[in-house]
């Protein structure tokens, strides 16, 4: 099975952590964000690993290589010139098959084997990694029947939603919508694929997910991780499969 890792993020949101270092490289206890990605991806079955990279990306290259110690293989897929979260899966080689597609720079303990096997049930062209959050709204709102006539109020209510989790399985027939050379991001590749009659299904979910875009949540995310490492990386009995980069 194919993942490809979007790795190329600048990081600028998290400061003076980011001025040398690209975010995925970022420690979650001894082990970087990307160690840990990597290490659960092979456990789920992934044995190629594609690393799209920009901004420092030879020192991912140089901590990975080719993948041999972490008992996966690993290539790279440059893009020079930024291009966003989605448009950098025109350039990946040699992808023929439907891939799981996600940021380096989430921390999860969701079940990766089960999203992809539930986009291989379901075959749409993409399969979004969907989680439901709550959203405080802080005022009176009013549910409104077709007269406008008010028939329930609810002060400061909790809505819930659904969102994207920077996770995804997506078929390799997506590159149609990419255009050559331009900016694009995810949001925008889902809306054209939509919008072109596509088939997009979304997966629930679950485990602990933290998205590292801030200083504050890359500190909650390392609180969360150092409190039960296992629930996201267990063990490897052997060395060289456990081996982290140097």
């Amino acid at each position: 099975m194919h993942a490809i890792v979007m790795a190329g993020g600048k990081g600028s949101r998290l400061g003076a952590l980011t001025r040398n270092l690209p975010k995925p490289l970022m420690k979650m206890g001894d082990d970087s964000i990307l160690g840990i990605i990597t290490q659960q991806l092979r456990r789920a079955g992934f044995d190629r690993l594609t690393f799209c990279v920009s901004h420092f990306g030879e020192l991912v290259e140089r901590d990975f290589g080719n993948g041999e110690r972490f008992g996966v293989a690993i290539d790279y897929c440059w893009d020079r010139v930024p291009l966003g979260t989605a448009a950098p899966l025109r350039l990946v080689p040699d992808w023929t098959s439907p891939a799981l597609v996600m940021n380096g720079d989430i921390l999860t303990s969701t079940d990766f084997g089960d999203l992809f096997a539930a986009h291989q049930q379901h075959r749409p062209i993409m399969t979004v990694a969907v989680r439901r959050t709550q959203i405080p709204v802080a005022y009176g709102v009013l549910d409104l029947d077709e007269d406008g006539r008010v028939a329930r109020i609810r002060e400061k209510p909790r809505i819930d939603v659904d969102f994207s989790s920077g996770m995804y399985v997506i078929d390799p027939a997506v590159r149609a919508y990419i255009p050559a050379g331009h900016h694009m991001d995810m949001p925008t590749l889902i809306g054209a694929v939509i919008d072109r009659g596509e088939r997009v299904r979304g997966h629930r979910v679950l485990g602990s997910w933290h998205d590292i875009g801030t200083l504050g949540s890359y500190h909650t995310a390392a609180r969360a991780f150092l409190a039960d490492p296992g629930g996201y990386v267990t063990a490897d009995p052997d060395p060289v499969q456990n081996a982290r980069p140097a």
